[in-house]
This record gives structure tokens, C-alpha cells and sequence, in this order.
């Protein structure tokens, strides 16, 4: 899981679990302490990893749809909405995400341009990291769902290593440079993300 951070802002404030003090979303749960949200987020991530691993081929293209099915097989058990895109418009420590209003456009775009000439993944090392690097950061640049998107990108990204032959990444190394994760994310610099993948990609 990456380091905790601010909380989003959210332009829907009627949104919280009542009873955790505005700091757990609703759930199906009814849980109500970030501690246990990460308890039931670790098994939904086995089954989202699980999920990857058994139904993409190594020669499949994505689409933003599959990138939906793995954020639904990841949150299912906790959110109902997991796999669909947010309404709300989210502001994270002073960065504002694309609105909401503008949201299907910008996934359409994002689909045409950077997951169709990108995926599936393959060429040279250098290649490959540069592919995740794209991806990976438009996609949380976009953040289409309420919550979770840095989850969901991380097996994404994955899945694109597994395409290209390679093991996946020990995000922990990414974690302990995550000031530069941020900034690589919300000033869309692909390199600096293309070195920090680089240092954690399990060859």
C-alpha cells in the first residue's frame, strides 16, 4: 500500500460513513476507521492481482473498461460504486484532478492515445518502462475514481510488466521515493516516473 496522505476533498461533502468523523467513505462494510478499510483493501487487492494474472493475455490491448473491471475486482466488497467513474470533483493537497463534467471525454482520449499505441507492452527494457511510465501516469492524472486509483494503476502496471516478460515491481522501493512519485504524477514528468519504475521492476 503507498504512504497515506491528505485526504481528497470532494465537491459531494454528504459522502462519509457516519460515525467515523469524516474520515471513511460510506461502505457496504459500515466500517468505520481507516484501519479497517486497509484490512479488507489488502484482500481486495489478492483478488484484483489474482484477477490480472488469470484473465489478460500477454498480447491483449487494453481498454479503459478492463481498467474498470480491475478497480471492481479490487473494491467490490467494500464500495458500491467500485468500477465506475467518479462524479465528484476531488482536490488533493492544493492539486485539482480533471473535473468530473469533462471525465468520459478525457478516459475516451486517454484510451485512443496513450492505452491503444501503448499496450500490450512489449520491446526493449527502456521501452517498456517508458510504456508503464505513460500509462501509469496519465492514469492517475486523470483519477477516475473516487477512491483508489493509485491501487488500481499499481496492477495495471503490473499486468503491463507481465505482458513484456518481467515479474511486476516491489512497490516499496517506489514508497520510499514518494515525494517524487507525486511530483512525477501532477507535473506528468513520464521520466522520472520511467527511473523510479525502473529501480523497482522485478527483472
Amino acid at each position: 500500500m503507498p504512504p497515506v496522505s491528505t485526504k481528497y476533498h470532494a465537491s459531494d461533502a454528504n459522502e462519509y460513513e457516519p460515525g467515523s468523523r469524516n474520515r471513511v467513505l460510506k461502505n457496504l462494510l459500515g466500517l468505520k476507521t481507516k484501519q479497517a478499510v486497509d484490512t479488507e483493501e489488502i484482500k481486495g487487492y489478492e483478488k484484483a492481482y489474482q484477477y490480472v494474472v488469470n484473465n489478460f493475455r500477454v498480447d491483449q490491448r487494453l481498454h479503459v473498461s478492463d481498467i474498470d473491471a480491475i478497480h471492481r475486482h479490487f473494491f467490490e466488497m467494500i464500495y458500491p460504486w467500485a468500477g465506475q467513474h467518479r462524479s465528484v470533483n476531488l482536490t488533493k493537497e492544493g492539486f485539482t484532478f480533471p473535473p468530473a463534467q469533462f471525465l468520459e471525454n478525457t478516459l475516451q482520449t486517454f484510451e485512443k492515445e496513450v492505452l491503444a499505441p501503448n499496450t500490450p507492452c512489449s520491446g526493449s527494457e527502456e521501452d517498456v518502462l517508458v510504456k508503464i511510465a505513460k500509462v501509469h501516469l496519465e492514469l492517475l492524472f486523470i483519477h477516475p475514481y473516487r477512491e483508489g486509483n493509485g491501487r488500481t494503476a499499481r496492477p495495471v502496471a503490473t499486468l503491463m510488466a507481465l505482458q513484456a516478460g518481467y515479474e511486476g515491481f516491489d512497490w516499496s522501493l517506489v514508497d520510499k521515493r514518494f515525494d517524487e512519485y507525486v511530483k512525477a504524477i501532477q507535473t506528468l514528468d513520464w521520466a522520472l516516473m520511467a527511473t523510479l519504475l525502473d529501480a523497482a521492476l522485478v527483472r
